[in-house]
């Protein structure tokens, strides 16, 4: 009896011995797969993210097209019709059977509630209206030329009237348009163009103006840059003929083997835009652009006048009669 007691024994402690070992083992297997399950959740959302991420970035990248695709169009309208769109459907029934934008690109992939762009315009002054970034086509080439700054000018290079003619002639407080710069030391003055303020967005066609550009409306950061613009909001396409005159010159004296100059900063040297800002206003009678043909842009030098046959003013008349 004894004997069979303790085989008994023994066999229930092996028993319970097996027994500890199988949980310790169940244990373990268990805890190895709940790692498993945790490192396949954080690879899948890892994964996720970078796809989210990535066609993100590829929606950025067609917005910039698309974008650019209209300050493309706006240029060929302008060149081929003698005056800027008045409406952005006019950019694809502006003419009869001729196209100037493609209908993908008339929304704006990363405004996803209606796919519309913020409009921008300029008037026959030069002044942008409806931007964030810029107030007028002078300021908005200097910035551009100058990656986004806006340098100071030499005493007698730069007409300050011509400069801030155009736009928003407000200052900041304590800074008046031409005064010195003391910072410098080198007898250059503040650029008048830094003292102008854009106008922000703006809601509806602006009677007297025209058509020059679109921007984003998501007031949130973006993944791409977009010339200084870390917002949806910031991005801008606007067509500015006075960059395109700016550009020319510059390759022209470039390849003459002349340096850029005084150019780029002052843009004094530019004769003007090519045929004014001519088009048809939707103001009211006596508004800037409602004649159809409103004056040329001032650049800081003599614009080249739209009739090659110059008329006598009433003042030159009246000399002449005397």
């Amino acid at each position: 009896m004894r004997a069979a007691l303790q085989s008994r024994q023994r066999v229930n402690r092996r028993h319970t011995s097996t027994s500890a070992k199988g949980l310790r083992e169940s244990g373990y297997a268990f805890l190895m797969a709940l790692i498993m399950v945790v490192t396949l959740i954080i690879a899948s959302q890892e994964v996720m993210e970078n796809y989210a991420t990535q066609g993100r970035r590829i929606r950025e990248q067609e917005t910039i097209w698309r974008g650019e695709q209209v300050d493309r169009a706006i240029r060929l309208y302008y060149h081929k019709t003698g005056h800027y769109p008045q409406t952005f459907d006019d950019l694809q029934s502006g003419m009869a059977e001729l196209h100037f934008l493609r209908e993908v690109a008339m929304k704006n992939p990363m405004n996803k509630v209606d796919g519309s762009w913020r409009f921008i315009y300029v008037n026959a002054a030069g002044q942008i209206i409806g931007s964030v970034k810029y107030a007028t086509l002078q300021q908005m080439a200097v910035k551009d030329l100058n990656h986004g700054k806006i340098p100071p000018v030499t005493p007698g290079a730069v007409p300050a009237s011509s400069l801030a003619s155009g736009g928003n002639q407000s200052t900041q407080s304590g800074s008046q348009p031409g005064s010195s710069n003391d910072d410098d030391g080198f007898g250059q003055l503040q650029n008048p163009l830094a003292a102008l303020k854009p106008t922000g967005p703006v809601d509806g066609p602006v009677p007297g103006a025209f058509l020059t550009g679109v921007g984003g409306k998501t007031d949130a950061k973006s993944l791409i840059v977009y010339k200084g613009g870390k917002k949806y909001l910031d991005w801008e396409f606007i067509w500015n003929p006075i960059e395109d005159q700016a550009r020319a010159m510059q390759a022209q004296q470039q390849q003459s083997g002349g340096g850029a100059g005084g150019l780029i900063p002052g843009l004094t040297n530019l004769p003007g835009l090519p045929t004014g800002l001519t088009g048809t206003g939707t103001g009211n009678s006596g508004t800037p652009g409602s004649s159809g043909t409103p004056p040329s842009i001032s650049t800081g030098a003599p614009a080249a006048p739209s009739n090659p046959t110059p008329q006598p003013s009433p003042d030159a008349s009246q000399q002449n009669s005397d």
